[in-house]
């Protein structure tokens, strides 16, 4: 699902959500990749979807957030689970061609940061038979 918050106007995640799911067959593990910009949004959509989906994490802000839970329905939940690349940058580029972009408001060519890099994600772990999460964690490996 993509977000609306700062982003190209899309239909609402909720709604499209909600058509999605009348698809689902009764019984499915179901894990949401949610694109969104802002916390709030990506938090709503977890509390919304919460019982209903098996699992949700959110994508695009490169930061990994501190935030897994187990939502009160069972769903496992974080905000970001961050990026893998260079460790030493912003959103993967070399840190000082952001700063210099920000500081002239100019436009500036990107490059990617150099190693070392880091991979995150989060890990679910999902009963069979209830479809919710029972533990989650997250990971980042240097």
């Amino acid at each position: 699902l993509i977000g609306t918050v700062f982003m190209d106007s899309f239909d609402s995640p909720f709604r499209a959500a909600d058509a999605i799911l009348k698809d689902v067959g009764p019984g499915m593990i179901t894990i949401v990749d949610f694109h969104a910009e802002t916390t709030s949004e990506k938090r709503s959509l977890g509390f919304y979807l919460d019982g209903r989906v098996t699992a949700l994490f959110g994508t695009h802000t490169h930061v990994q957030t501190a935030d897994e839970q187990i939502l009160p329905g069972g769903t496992g939940y974080i905000t970001d689970v961050g990026m893998t690349g260079p460790f030493n940058s912003v959103l993967g580029v070399d840190p000082n061609l952001t700063i210099r972009r920000f500081m002239t408001k100019m436009p500036v060519k990107f490059f990617n940061a150099k190693p070392p890099c880091f991979l995150c994600g989060i890990l679910f772990d999902i009963d069979i038979k209830s479809k919710t999460v029972r533990s989650l964690e997250r990971i980042q490996i240097k």
